[in-house]
């Protein structure tokens, strides 16, 4: 089996040459992004985060690993090697190996409770090794978590085609790693906000709140941002709105009451027919001036 450091480097956001302080910080500030408490109470958004999180542990884990044996990185500045695969000298695989059943065992005359007893042990240690190797050579090879044809080609090792490519989109309320397998590394980061040329993108706790695209620098985005009009002027609900300009900016509600209209984990409140309270979630947000606000 062999370790692709070049994958490892590509999960963690590093360029090849980073040291080992770079590769620590870079890891907690992705893991805060794709902690699970961020995203309680949608399944969905939950497993994706989940997924890309086991992602960037095993990665952290192959380098770690690395560092500790060779007091250094695979790929830094001293390194002189010719291609991206490396040979693996991982601690599983030597475990597998130290647990491989020898060819003949002698017949030992044993009561069948004896051998239950001897034999369950046995079994589940090696149910354990097999999980790990297997699970983490999963990993390794697991395709990008884009579902795009154009991420699939890539994943592939074909060149992708315009086709492919003009359905790599991102949207209002996308993940921020969507937006890096879309868009690409931005040319520099302020904030909330990834530039790309004279084009940005901005973020809210992680997922995507809005854009500004110039002339010359496009970004692969999908549709319009939630209250945006055909001449790209956007409407924002307030206070006091009625529910008529609530339904031409937000939409249609996913569930309708009296005093509240649901737009999944997001929702606004009504009394007399007028805006008196809202709540927008980063997994839904809603075309408000702030994710938050009351009427007293």
């Amino acid at each position: 089996m062999s370790v692709d450091y070049h994958r490892c480097y590509e999960a963690l956001q590093l360029d090849p040459g980073a040291s080992w302080e770079a590769l620590r910080k870079q890891y907690k500030h992705l893991v805060q992004h794709c902690h699970p408490d961020r995203f309680h109470g949608d399944a969905e958004a939950l497993g994706e985060v989940e997924a890309n999180l086991r992602k960037l542990n095993a990665a952290y884990k192959v380098l770690s690993d690395y560092y500790k044996r060779h007091k250094r990185l695979p790929l830094d500045a001293a390194s002189n090697h010719a291609g991206w695969k490396f040979q693996d000298t991982s601690e599983l695989r030597q475990k597998s190996e130290q647990f491989q059943p020898a060819r003949q065992w002698p017949v030992l005359k044993l009561p069948v409770s004896k051998w239950l007893v001897l034999a369950v042990p046995a079994l589940l240690v090696i149910l354990v090794i097999s999980f790990l190797v297997f699970h983490s050579a999963d990993e390794e090879e697991a395709p990008p978590t884009v579902g795009t044809a154009e991420a699939m080609a890539v994943h592939a090792g074909q060149e992708p085609t315009p086709e492919t490519k003009s359905q790599a989109l991102f949207g209002y309320g996308d993940a921020w790693m969507t937006v890096l397998k879309v868009q690409g590394e931005p040319a520099s980061r302020t904030g909330d906000s990834w530039f790309y040329g004279k084009s940005r993108v901005d973020f809210r706790d992680g997922h995507v709140v809005g854009w500004v695209q110039k002339k010359g620098d496009p970004l692969h985005v999908r549709g319009k941002l939630p209250g945006e009009s055909q001449s790209g002027k956007t409407h924002l609900i307030r206070l006091g709105d009625n529910k008529k300009r609530v339904l031409l900016i937000q939409g249609p509600p996913v569930m309708k009451s009296e005093r509240r209209w649901g737009y999944g984990p997001s929702f606004i409140e009504f009394h007399n027919g007028k805006v008196v309270r809202w709540h927008s979630s980063v997994l839904r947000p809603l075309a408000v001036d702030k994710p938050d606000a009351r009427k007293d």
